[in-house]
């Protein structure tokens, strides 16, 4: 057994989590008997992961373990930024639940939420994004906590016999039995479709809770299909499972078809074009490590935040900048594109009215 799933097993005895729960098993239990005690059985199982994911003592403990598991990246200007990004992500109140997070020092773009509402995001994921694409990242994966969907992956992970073996085996027994089905499912866990859309689809509602850039979901979708490809999925393992997975590309298609009904239906993106209210007004350009693709995503943000607060209004131009009040829409290539993007806008918002 490595140290990881040692580590989970202490980690579980050490919160009693058998304690109080032992049942003695009847020698010639009628078939009633046997119902009653496996549903009671899996009524332990479900008690003994709630209280690891939803106590400060299972979080505590969860932290530690998925660290020594993971590695953790000492670098305080990394952990300043997720902390600080996570604190505004919870200020939302889709958010019920207390999160951390911390930092894995590994190059790839990844993020995972595990049992007792930890957050790990790779310095990978850090050095690809900026704080909007990455607010969308961390907040799909507050959608997996909020949904509680490891809880219910491992509580169906669990057989009927393994649940009656943990309720009448004693608190160590229970324990141990318990930390290595935590260990087990957590290096193989692999969300469903249905979970990971939904996570997307909260995830996005956060998002658009927070003063972060709404194109920040599609734009760190981009990322990611442009590193990866189509089939990518997070996790501890980073186990695939493409039958049951949603396309990087589909992921896309639907964060921008949040913003659009976001913004009551005014701002759309369409082949790294920008529309508002149905009148092209920006063409995505690359400029630096952003693909043409992802400057129109972030356009397209500010315009729909903008649209469903009622705040679209003239647009005006700073040298090669094209504003909305204070607000700096996008910096064009050079002055006569800015006033080409402003006079496109100022057109759309006149046909508007």
């Amino acid at each position: 057994m490595n140290r990881w799933k040692k580590g989970l097993i202490a980690g579980a005895v050490a919160l009693g989590l058998g304690s109080g729960m032992y049942m003695p098993v009847a020698q010639a239990a009628s078939p009633w008997e046997i119902l009653f005690q496996g549903a009671a059985s899996m009524a332990y199982v479900s008690t003994a992961l709630s209280k690891i994911d939803d106590t400060d003592e299972g979080q505590a403990e969860m932290l530690k373990e998925t660290k020594r598991r993971t590695g953790f990246y000492d670098n305080p200007a990394y952990q300043e930024r997720v902390d600080r990004i996570l604190g505004t992500l919870e200020a939302s109140p889709q958010v019920k639940r207390d999160y951390v997070v911390y930092v894995v020092p590994d190059p790839d773009i990844n993020a995972f939420m595990t049992f007792g509402r930890v957050m790990a995001v790779n310095t990978g994921t850090m050095d690809a994004m900026d704080d909007n694409e990455l607010a969308y990242v961390m907040a799909h994966e507050i959608g997996h906590g909020e949904h509680k969907d490891l809880v219910h992956g491992a509580k169906k992970s669990v057989g009927l016999a393994t649940a009656i073996g943990m309720a009448t085996s004693g608190a160590d027994g229970a324990g141990q039995m318990l930390g290595g089905i935590i260990g087990q499912y957590m290096e193989n866990q692999v969300f469903t479709m249905g979970q990971e859309k939904d996570a997307d689809k909260l995830g996005f509602v956060i998002l658009a809770d927070s003063p972060y850039n709404l194109g920040g979901a599609p734009s760190s979708m981009a990322v990611i299909k442009a590193k990866y490809g189509d089939l990518y999925h997070e996790g501890l393992s980073k186990v695939l499972s493409p039958n049951n997975h949603p396309k990087t590309s589909d992921r896309i298609r639907d964060n921008v078809k949040r913003m659009y009904e976001y913004s009551r239906k005014q701002v759309d993106v369409k082949d790294k074009t920008v529309y508002l209210n149905k009148q092209a007004v920006y063409t995505g350009t690359t400029m630096g490590r952003y693909t043409d693709e992802m400057r129109a995503f972030l356009v397209a943000g500010k315009l729909a935040r903008l649209a469903h607060d009622n705040q679209l209004t003239a647009t005006s131009v700073n040298g090669n900048q094209v504003m909305m009040g204070t607000m700096s829409l996008v910096t064009a290539d050079n002055a006569d594109e800015a006033f080409k993007v402003s006079t496109a806008i100022n057109n759309a918002l006149t046909k508007k009215k």
